[in-house]
């Protein structure tokens, strides 16, 4: 037996599967509920269906920083937020594999799934809840600089991250049992 070396690092760290994207809705009050989405999106990717089906049921149209935390006190979630768009809450976020949701866009919320790789630069990988099945790419620098200017929020849930791919770790050698 012999052992084999681990793969690299999946990226987007936390990469939701497209089945289980959730689409952005809109509310009783005639409102998108992208807020919501993205909390779902974030919730499916800690395990935590039950409560991200629970959420999407009760939750819906528009929503702001100081109400959704309300409403995730009330809930006993645990958290972690930062409202001045700090690139060190995102390496975290990537690090832990938790990823988190955040004001991108012109009064939009989406989910951050994590920093990339390609080409030697560093890429923020966004889920867009209103175009779910594709992650959208932004080079680090310009995404700090444009989500600062979308209001600098950035909120995630402190519960395990799913569990990383399976991969082979080891192989026998022909005539050894």
């Amino acid at each position: 037996m012999r052992p084999l070396p681990a793969p690299p690092p999946e990226q987007p760290i936390a990469n939701l599967p497209p089945q289980l994207h959730q689409r952005n809705w809109t509310g009783r009050l005639n409102q998108g509920s992208c807020v919501h989405a993205s909390l779902v999106n974030h919730l499916r990717w800690l395990n935590e269906f039950e409560l991200g089906e629970r959420w999407r049921a009760t939750y819906s149209d528009g929503e702001w920083d100081t109400r959704l935390r309300n409403r995730l006190d009330a809930a006993g979630i645990d958290y972690s937020y930062t409202i001045k768009a700090d690139p060190r809450f995102l390496d975290w976020a990537n690090t832990t594999r938790r990823g988190a949701i955040l004001w991108w866009k012109p009064a939009h919320c989406c989910t951050f799934v994590g920093w990339v790789e390609r080409n030697g630069q560093q890429y923020a990988a966004i889920l867009d809840n209103n175009y779910p099945g594709r992650f959208e790419l932004t080079p680090r620098e310009q995404f700090v600089r444009l989500w600062a200017g979308y209001g600098g929020f950035a909120l995630t849930v402190m519960e395990d991250p799913a569990s990383s791919l399976p991969y082979r770790s080891y192989e026998i050698l022909d005539g050894a049992y």
